[in-house]
């Protein structure tokens, strides 16, 4: 390995590392409940990662996956963690009720590392709320094949059934409009 290549993989490795400390910084926001502070240090975390994933190191990572799979663990810890960084981002847009960037977060999650359970668990939620219950039960079944006795999941199909079942009344509920225009076409009639 030349000294350049040391040198950019040393400086890789430590911005991954001060991206990793802001993640856990915004954890620690997380669980104290300040959700907007929280994904401010996700957004720095993400920063940190800016260009990793698209270096020339990382184009020839990923020609060489094509050729024969090797792997280099750093350009993996890069894809997972950028992958849990969006993963959290998905949980507190979730909890701001931001469901299309709640599922936003979660795809480029899975992007990154499409074996991220919670990312997949977080878009189906989000899904749900969004009344998406299409594709939300599409997750919800991935989830249940990976670990079919997950109470959470469990938990999430109980909703996506409310789910349906709201957007069912709502379909055969009259319109007031419907009913007022009904009715007074009956009084003119008598």
């Amino acid at each position: 390995m030349s000294t350049n290549t040391n040198a950019n993989s040393a400086a890789n490795e430590e911005k991954l590392a001060a991206s990793k400390l802001e993640k856990d910084k915004g954890n620690e926001f997380f669980k104290a409940g300040d959700i907007s502070e929280a994904l401010r240090h996700y957004h720095q975390a993400l920063f940190h990662l800016h260009g990793l994933q698209n270096n020339k190191s990382f184009a020839i990572f990923r020609k060489e996956q094509e050729e024969e799979p090797k792997t280099d663990p750093l350009q993996e810890d890069i894809m997972k963690t950028t992958s849990v960084i969006y993963s959290n981002m998905s949980a507190c847009l979730i909890k701001k009720e931001k469901w299309s960037r709640a599922i936003e977060c979660a795809d480029k999650a899975l992007k990154s590392d499409p074996d991220n359970t919670k990312a997949l668990f977080r878009r189906a939620q989000a899904y749900i709320s969004d009344g998406n219950t299409t594709r939300a039960r599409q997750d919800l079944e991935k989830l249940t094949e990976k670990n079919p006795d997950d109470p959470l999941v469990k938990r999430e199909w109980q909703r996506l059934k409310q789910k349906d079942k709201e957007q069912d009344q709502k379909q055969h509920e009259p319109k007031i409009s419907e009913v007022v225009e009904d009715e007074t076409k009956i009084s003119e009639i008598q």
